[in-house]
């Protein structure tokens, strides 16, 4: 998730090398082509993804409108909570934005290592500590931010999306028109 990224390689390089083998070992990887589908709405989030590299979202359809609710980027944690975790239809898809280099889990394999490694079970409790903080703070960002700050938090933390996501997805992002975020982009560049 785009707001204070939950780094999955900043954490096994933080961890121990040999629980941090172990996690390695779990995840499988491949690469997609952008505008893959890696979860469509009506389906069940049978994998938690980590990308290593390009860019992808999160959305939904609201009004005949596209919803953003997440932007990931490398190391981040893509997949639909309540669906992977309760294995349930996802409300949501998360698509590829950029052709993207992934590492994934399968939920039986999620489960089955917290089943056979007790102590992964404590690092789940940690990742899902701050997948919490993390929703927090893009609430509060919403309720007390204009668009204009946070589109400035994205030129300051993420200057690369500038270059690989499109303005509209941005826009969707920030839950402005692309029209207005043309004119937030106008203000600040002054």
């Amino acid at each position: 998730m785009m707001t204070q990224s939950l780094d999955y390689f900043h954490f096994l390089h933080s961890t121990d090398p040999e629980k941090a083998e172990v996690i390695q070992s779990l995840f499988q990887s491949k690469k997609v082509k952008k505008n893959t589908y890696l979860l469509s709405k009506g389906q069940i989030c049978k994998d938690n993804f980590i990308i290593v590299k390009g860019v992808a979202k999160k959305y939904f359809n609201f009004a005949d409108k596209e919803v953003t609710t997440d932007i990931y980027l490398s190391g981040d944690i893509a997949f639909s909570f309540d669906s992977f975790t309760y294995q349930t239809k996802s409300t949501e898809s998360i698509v590829a934005v950029t052709d993207l280099e992934l590492l994934y889990i399968t939920y039986e394999d999620y489960f089955g290592a917290k089943s056979k490694y007790p102590w992964f079970g404590e690092y789940d409790s940690i990742f899902m500590e701050q997948y919490i903080i993390q929703l927090e703070n893009k609430m509060k960002d919403l309720a007390t931010l204009n668009a204009a700050q946070r589109y400035e938090k994205i030129v300051n933390h993420h200057p690369q999306l500038l270059q690989e996501v499109p303005l509209k997805i941005i826009a969707s992002f920030l839950n402005v028109s692309v029209e207005r975020l043309s004119r937030i982009r106008a203000k600040i560049q002054l």
